[in-house]
């Protein structure tokens, strides 16, 4: 019998699967909300269809019993309906894309420089997504991932945690930032003592880089002018980029528009930060929309460096 054939007759296995399981014609009515007549109909027509008979009705029995083709019928039918289970949830997943909603926690750095990028292409291939972005420092998308804000997070200085699943990582280096006319702007490698004595921009306090900033300092005997701190990534490189001071960094900035700045690895900078993350909480089930953007971040962390 040609496979089309038996793809017309869906309905029919599915009530042949239900009656098998449950051994009366009654029972599988009731759980499939039609009426017995129905079930006994379609139990009938796959049996004309297949030129065989999937169960022995004899009145002396209790109940239903398959026969041998109706055995074999059962186990080829398990596979089947798992296969449709499985294309059901990955249809679920397409349409998920096609209209789902991606809220995503990220700080503010990456908002400005790695996230437009991934955006776009993720608005490219889903138009119909929709997204909602939360630019906060770590504990407080720690707080809104908490509270059910936020479906996935990326940025700096999460904690290790059972609650948290990390999805994707990358691990950067140290930089001295300068505008591009400073004197030490043509070095490739710099040293902690080289900027000693020069104006420097500080991270806020609430910002976990500030205090690895400020011990380094100290245990290497330097100092610097203090002329700025800011909790904004955005303002403190700007400034950097118009002179006003120097600053240090975690990783190369990864975005589309250039900046006149200038990138200085710094050599044993004697703190070690945590790399940039992209994580989700542990034990509940993810959107297609927050896979899908795992999915980037992870091609994205394989294609640079630090």
């Amino acid at each position: 019998m040609s496979s089309t054939k038996i793809l017309s007759r869906l309905p029919g296995l599915r009530h042949f699967v239900e009656v098998a399981r449950l051994g009366s014609f009654r029972a599988a009515a009731e759980k499939l909300h039609v009426a017995p007549s129905a079930v006994s109909k379609q139990i009938k027509n796959l049996e004309l269809s297949l030129e065989v008979e999937l169960f022995s009705r004899d009145r002396g029995r209790k109940g239903l019993e398959l026969t041998e083709a109706g055995e074999i019928l059962l186990y080829r039918c398990a596979s089947v309906l798992n296969e449709l289970s499985i294309a059901t949830d990955e249809i679920g997943q397409l349409q998920g894309l096609q209209r789902g909603h991606l809220r995503l926690g990220v700080n503010e750095v990456l908002a400005s420089d790695l996230l437009p990028g991934i955006l776009r292409d993720m608005n490219r291939n889903h138009p119909n997504l929709m997204f909602t972005i939360f630019v906060e420092n770590t504990p407080e998308i720690l707080r809104r991932m908490h509270e059910g804000d936020i479906d996935i997070a990326l940025g700096y200085n999460f904690p290790s945690s059972p609650d948290l699943e990390t999805l994707a990582t990358l691990h950067r280096r140290t930089y001295v930032i300068t505008a591009m006319d400073h004197p030490m702007a043509r070095m490739r490698r710099i040293r902690l003592e080289d900027i000693s004595g020069e104006r420097f921009i500080f991270p806020h306090h609430s910002i976990a880089l500030h205090q690895m900033l400020q011990d380094a300092l100290v245990r290497n005997n330097v100092d610097v002018r203090e002329v700025l701190n800011t909790n904004s990534f955005t303002l403190l490189r700007q400034m950097v980029e118009d002179g006003m001071g120097i600053s240090i960094v975690i990783g190369r900035f990864l975005q589309y528009k250039r900046e006149n700045i200038a990138f200085i690895e710094l050599e044993n900078p004697s703190f070690v930060s945590k790399p940039l993350s992209c994580c989700r909480l542990a034990g509940r089930t993810p959107t297609a929309s927050s896979v899908a953007f795992a999915a980037a971040i992870k091609t994205v962390f394989a294609q640079y460096g630090g």
